[in-house]
């Protein structure tokens, strides 16, 4: 099992704005990440989550489940983003919940290439919800994953 509290404190600590973001990594099943967040500390002018605040959470949500999935194939890697896309569909007044996903072909093909080539691509969708589970935004993320960096 990952510890996901351990990888939220390593995030919060490497990244400042993270702190900000109240965000909680709150399960991981080996292929799909759970994150959620309030709307308190990321709410804009409007009362809404705040579109920058959004952003930011799929993002990192992209970031931790690719993270993961690095360690669940026995890798330590440095992962970065290479690629983004969002959508909002929906103004959001509540907490947010966010789904990452990667397929089960992506990942395994992540995996082998990760421990053949030492690095790897992942791509990435994450799906953010309402507190009532009203699909508010999409995101789509790659990844990349490199083994041996400092």
């Amino acid at each position: 099992m990952m510890d996901l509290a351990a990888l939220a404190d390593q995030v919060r600590d490497a990244i400042p704005l993270t702190r900000h973001l109240d965000f909680q990594l709150e399960a991981f099943d080996g292929q799909a990440l759970t994150v959620s967040a309030p709307l308190a500390p990321n709410h804009n002018d409007k009362g809404t989550f705040f579109a920058g605040s959004q952003s930011a959470l799929l993002t990192l949500a992209g970031w931790s489940l690719t993270t993961l999935l690095a360690r669940q194939a026995g890798a330590t890697a440095d992962v970065v983003a290479v690629e983004t896309g969002l959508k909002y569909l929906l103004p959001l007044d509540s907490g947010m919940h966010i789904t990452a996903t990667a397929s089960a072909d992506d990942i395994n093909r992540f995996e082998q290439r990760l421990q053949r080539r030492g690095k790897a691509t992942l791509a990435i969708l994450a799906q953010g919800a309402s507190a009532n589970g009203t699909l508010v935004c999409e995101y789509r993320g790659l990844y990349l994953a490199r083994i041996g960096l400092p």
